[in-house]
């Protein structure tokens, strides 16, 4: 359904009374007011469209796009938090005073010693990992192990 059907299933009274002011006369075909609505359109262009603006069903629901007295700075956070100023300091106060080259060193130089602790952090865990890896590998607890005994006692219970 493009525009035009649209208005005229929905709003034919409007349409109506719209092509009567290009001078058309008003009809109960729908098929009609879609073809009259197209005329109008393809012979005032923009003037005829803003016209057809005034009588669509929704026009309401549409303004509401176009005039809204919400701040859209409302909807710049993604996360639909609003940011208070006070939170992110500004370059000046972050670096103290300094100037823009040492506070770019003083910034690179802490991402680079987070960087060693984080590699630090990890290599940590794996030796944790690995520490657990070989105290679960005792011959008391390998299944290999109590596999063999296993069969070593049954052997022997079956020889006596």
């Amino acid at each position: 359904m493009n525009l035009y059907e649209y208005i005229a299933v929905n709003n034919s009274l409007g349409a109506n009374k719209l092509l009567k002011n290009y001078g058309l006369k008003p009809t109960r075909n729908i098929k009609e007011i879609i073809s009259r609505l197209k005329e109008i359109v393809r012979k005032y262009k923009k003037d005829a469209l803003q016209d057809i603006s005034t009588i669509h069903p929704d026009k309401n629901l549409l303004t509401l796009f176009n005039s809204s007295d919400i701040k859209e700075t409302n909807f710049a956070n993604a996360t639909g938090r609003t940011p208070n100023p006070n939170e992110f300091p500004n370059s000046d106060q972050l670096s103290g005073g300094l100037d823009d080259s040492s506070f770019q060193k003083d910034v690179v130089r802490k991402i680079e010693e987070a960087k060693k602790e984080m590699l630090i952090d990890k290599l940590r865990d794996e030796k944790k990992d690995l520490d657990r890896r070989i105290s679960n590998t005792q011959y008391g607890s390998s299944p290999v192990i109590l596999l063999a005994i296993g069969f070593a006692v049954g052997y022997m219970i079956a020889k006596k």
